[in-house]
């Protein structure tokens, strides 16, 4: 039994720019390439589309590519039970072909009651949906089972799994499938997943993972856990410019294997981290052009498409320079014919900022509340400004917040006043003597 599995197409991601066409591309080469190697059944972990509601134009080249598998080859498995699904939910057309089993992921979930994008594509005959739920196949090598759950809010996937608690088929080779992250595998920085591998089920003979937009494998309970990564760049870090884009191709019998698949056609993808301290604006514009023109001499797979080059600055920029006086987009439409360049200069700082910046970290690890953190920024530059012990900050602070701002404008003015007076008499002084 030859299973296909496909994760974060992303159709329709970066629509209207110069890669508008590329999750297209990669996901009908991921689909195409399965048949052609035998898959007699697709899985499909989530985010098939970039957002929740996609475009008419996304919609029908989504259509397009989803309806090859059902027009190709013969369908070798028959679905003859499911758990917690309606069968009268699935199509007849759904199962012609090559059938195709698909998870919603974070990009599509939408409030309870209304239909997400994977839903439609399942009302349509194009796919099978699961979330919280189990479909049971009799196939050539026996039974199989497939338990899927679709994303969930991070806080919540954890006490979410638990609720549902799949239990395996007993006879069949099951499969759980997830979109999340979990644990250590996080598709970003900034969250914090509830979920981790020792929470997962156990009993299960594989484990799928989507939602992480790079390649990797781990165990869960002592049975494999895979994480294909997304088939488009989304998120041009630095992982995704050192693992291929791709899927897996698994294959069930008297064991189990599984081959990782590498496509052919996604954009060649250079990334660099350029630090710096006390740089200036002419040695930043022209050591990143340097390092632009170093990574175009890099070795290319892929020469029918423009390479993808992204460069991060990281560090502080010389004493009076501003981070506005660096114009990436100039670097961007230079290199325009020989690269498509990104240039993130969010992490590179004027001087003195590094320390608000350090401020603000800090302030995220103690978890404080907004307005502790907000109060706590304004305290901070007052004293900076040697105004703390004039201003009465929480005082202050609290007017604002309570939308007292005349009062709190009255309040500043009484200070500025007495400042004024002080000052005058003091001169006055100073002239007398």
């Amino acid at each position: 039994m030859k299973i296909a599995v496909i994760a974060d197409p992303h159709l329709g991601t970066k629509w209207g720019r110069p890669r508008e066409q590329d999750s297209f591309v990669q996901f009908r080469e991921a689909i195409e390439k399965s048949l052609d190697l035998g898959a007699q059944l697709i899985v499909l972990l989530g985010d098939i589309f970039d957002t929740r509601i996609p475009r008419q134009e996304v919609w029908a080249r989504a259509m397009r590519i989803l309806s090859i598998p059902l027009a190709r080859g013969r369908n070798e498995i028959k679905l003859i039970d499911t758990v917690d699904k309606n069968l009268e939910e699935i199509s007849p057309v759904a199962l012609r072909g090559t059938p195709m089993v698909a998870l919603h992921g974070n990009h599509e979930r939408r409030t309870r009651g209304l239909t997400n994008p994977v839903e439609a594509l399942e009302a349509a005959g194009l796919l099978i949906h699961l979330h919280h739920n189990t479909l049971i196949f009799d196939t050539p090598q026996g039974k199989l089972a497939i338990h899927g759950m679709s994303n969930v809010p991070e806080q919540h996937a954890r006490k979410v799994l638990a609720i549902w608690n799949p239990k395996p088929v007993k006879g069949a080779f099951n499969i759980l499938a997830l979109h999340q992250s979990v644990g250590p595998y996080v598709y970003s920085s900034e969250e914090s997943p509830t979920l981790d591998v020792p929470d997962l089920p156990p009993g299960f003979d594989l484990y799928l993972c989507g939602h992480i937009h790079y390649r990797t494998e781990s165990t869960a309970h002592g049975k494999p856990i895979l994480f294909p990564g997304g088939t488009e760049r989304t998120q041009l870090l630095q992982v995704e410019a050192e693992t291929p884009k791709g899927f897996y191709m698994v294959e069930v019998g008297d064991g189990l294997s599984r081959k990782f698949i590498e496509l052919t056609s996604p954009r060649d993808f250079h990334y660099a981290e350029m630090r710096f301290e006390g740089v200036s604006i002419p040695q930043l514009n022209e050591e990143v052009r340097a390092k632009v023109r170093e990574l175009l001499g890099r070795q290319r797979k892929n020469r029918g498409k423009l390479p993808l080059i992204r460069v991060r600055l990281v560090g502080t920029l010389a004493k009076e320079a501003s981070r506005s006086e660096f114009d990436e987009r100039a670097i961007t439409q230079e290199f325009a014919d020989r690269a498509l360049v990104v240039v993130s200069k969010g992490d590179l700082v004027a001087p003195g900022l590094e320390e608000k910046v350090q401020l603000l970290r800090e302030l995220k690890e103690r978890r404080m509340s907004i307005d502790e953190t907000a109060m706590t920024l304004l305290e901070d530059n007052l004293r900076e400004a040697g105004y703390t012990q004039i201003f009465d900050v929480r005082a202050l602070y609290g007017l604002l917040v309570e939308a007292r701002e005349e009062e709190a404008l009255r309040n500043v003015f009484v200070v500025v006043e007495n400042l004024v007076r002080v000052e005058l008499e003091r001169k006055s002084n100073d002239n007398a003597r």
